[in-house]
């Protein structure tokens, strides 16, 4: 039987949208019912998509009898926002539906409003999870182990003398080594599947081992309809382009980062300075500059949004959504009236005006530093001489005063809000030292480093 592509999954998907019994969709396919509903159920992608959104996700919600006291008077503790968070009591909901056939959320009439953890059957998260296990299933060793066994006996007797693979493979141990080509068997010792250590190879300082490229860290199901290529389609026919994109930068490990954007437009680049590199950062990000900038303006400045796949922007709905009464209506959300797309994996060309502003970043902030130290009104003093820094691309202005005139008051004073003032242009400034003497040393002592010195001894580093 022929492996399910991504054309069959997407006629699965749309059965499953119309909540099709096994039975029939078995009509449909050649597939039997264990495969199909295997597929819906392991190449299904969980979801907290409105999770917790009322509280009954606790299984005891109905018989609950517990009281809580709040300003408005004493009641049903089921009946206050969120309860379940601090209830002793609390035990979370299993779903009945989700215990059978289709195994996925796809199509039910209670999705929009149901409060519990959820599973979604995409099917080009479905192909994509495929494909990743078709690979591993094919990498590795497929050997017995008396047969593995001696020919790791053979390698290690063998590279020692200076003997090259292939040639301990053409000696005397053709049986063991029957159908292992010559590059198999180069990978199996360099990946250290034998004793023997691969530094022993002949010639192996001059063989590169073969860049590996991680799997993409954003969520699969995030990325479904809003692929870069879905974006330059949606922007040709709508006439309009890229308004803002986003990026991460990163000081040291698990140490402060900073969120940057820019708006192509304008050239005007901001930065925020938080603990964390996570999703909900970024919702509080974008939540506190529709607040800053107001509606208007801020439709106007992210009504496009490009990113990369990182884990911190893999929640595009909370972006793209308010809550416009969260302390009474926490679970109501309105739309922005913004969209976000992602760029292809490891494509950082695809969002050039950001990468450019990160190299004038780090001019500043230099690579190697933690941002630890730093505050955000540090941040800002950083980004008010970067964005009063004319550029030629601009025709000689500066991003600021390109900002003010296409935003008009409103972004000015969207500006003076997050601490970004204009700077004379005989006055910028574009060194560490502009953020202080102790920022100044971390930043020489990381140069140092950069270029093998010990910051210390003022020594080249021996290795």
């Amino acid at each position: 039987m022929k492996h399910m592509q991504l054309p069959d999954r997407q006629r699965l998907g749309f059965y499953a949208e119309m909540r099709w019994a096994a039975a029939k969709i078995k009509e449909v396919f050649a597939w039997s019912v264990q495969s199909i509903s295997d597929e819906l159920r392991k190449r299904s992608i969980a979801s907290d998509k409105r999770y917790g959104c009322s509280n009954r996700l606790c299984a005891r919600y109905d018989e609950c009898r517990r009281e809580a006291y709040s300003a408005t008077g004493r009641g049903l503790r089921r009946n206050q926002p969120r309860c379940f968070e601090t209830c002793p009591d609390f035990h979370e909901a299993d779903c009945r539906r989700l215990a059978r056939f289709p195994f996925v959320c796809n199509g039910c009439p209670d999705e929009h409003n149901c409060p519990m953890r959820k599973r979604y059957y995409i099917p080009e998260a479905a192909q994509a999870n495929y494909e990743g296990t078709l690979r591993n299933s094919r990498a590795g060793i497929r050997l017995g182990e008396e047969r593995l066994r001696k020919i790791d006996v053979a390698v290690t007797a063998g590279l020692p003398k200076g003997q090259s693979p292939n040639a301990i493979r053409l000696a005397d141990n053709s049986k063991a080594f029957d159908g292992v080509a010559r590059s198999t068997l180069y990978g199996w010792i360099r990946d250290g599947f034998f004793h023997a250590k691969g530094s022993n190879l002949p010639f192996a300082g001059t063989r590169r081992k073969p860049h590996k490229r991680s799997e993409t860290k954003t969520n699969a199901k995030c990325r479904v309809g809003r692929t870069i290529k879905e974006m330059r389609e949606w922007l040709r026919l709508r006439a309009e382009a890229v308004t803002c994109e986003l990026d991460t930068v990163v000081g040291s490990i698990s140490g402060k980062v900073l969120f940057t954007m820019t708006f192509p437009e304008t050239g005007l680049a901001l930065a925020f300075l938080r603990e964390e590199k996570s999703s909900q950062t970024c919702t509080r990000i974008f939540n506190m500059l529709w607040r800053t900038a107001g509606p208007g303006l801020f439709v106007r400045l992210f009504l496009h949004i490009l990113t990369d796949n990182g884990p911190e922007f893999s929640d595009p709905g909370m972006i793209e959504k308010h809550r416009p009464d969260p302390e009474h209506n926490p679970t109501k959300l309105l739309p922005r009236g913004v969209r976000v797309w992602y760029c292809d994996p490891y494509c950082s060309s695809q969002k050039p005006h950001i990468e450019r502003f990160h190299n004038e970043l780090r001019r500043i902030l230099q690579k190697g530093t933690s941002f630890d130290p730093l505050t955000q009104e540090q941040i800002a003093l950083a980004l008010s001489h970067l964005n009063s820094y004319p550029k030629e691309s601009l025709g000689g202005r500066a991003p600021y005063d390109v900002f003010v005139e296409k935003y008009g008051a409103d972004g000015k004073a969207f500006l003076d809000a997050l601490g970004i003032r204009r700077i004379p242009a005989n006055q910028v400034t574009l060194h560490p030292f502009l953020l202080g003497q102790k920022y100044q040393r971390a930043a020489d002592a990381a140069i140092l480093r950069k270029n093998g010195i010990d910051p210390k001894t003022k020594l080249p580093v021996t290795k």
